[in-house]
């Protein structure tokens, strides 16, 4: 079980360079083809704002499948990623909500239970190896 937090941190950075890749190169950022939302007379600013968006997803995207490579920090990047899609979820649904359900509301809802699951097992694991290293001399 100990392979789980590494391919749920995997996963999430595939996701992040997908929905970035949308948010900063499609027409519209997804905003109105994929959500639905109206972007009205000052679209502009969702789509710079979407781009935004995107491009920092890609770049933590990019990062998370680096940290792969890093076992040792694989425990603290996911707790960041578990952290901000916790973040995420508060503005979602209840800090600044979006005059809609868009698509990525249920889907980071079960991406954080997922992290979250991930993440107890990658400390459970953490742990258990302290536990079994002998004590520094």
């Amino acid at each position: 079980m100990r392979w789980i937090p590494r391919v749920v941190l995997g996963l999430t950075g595939l996701i992040n360079l997908v929905r970035g890749g949308i948010h900063a190169f499609a027409p519209d950022g997804g905003a109105h083809s994929i959500a639905g939302l109206d972007l009205g007379d000052d679209s502009a600013t969702v789509l710079s704002l979407f781009a935004t968006l995107g491009l920092q997803q890609i770049v933590l995207g990019l990062f998370e499948l680096y940290v792969l490579g890093a076992p040792r920090l694989v425990t603290l990047f996911l707790a960041l990623q578990t952290l901000t899609t916790a973040v995420a979820l508060i503005n979602l649904y209840a800090w600044r909500p979006l005059p809609i359900v868009v698509p990525g509301q249920p889907f980071n809802v079960a991406i954080f239970a997922i992290q979250l699951v991930a993440l107890t097992i990658a400390v459970t694991a953490c742990k258990s190896n302290e536990a079994q290293s002998p004590p520094a001399a």
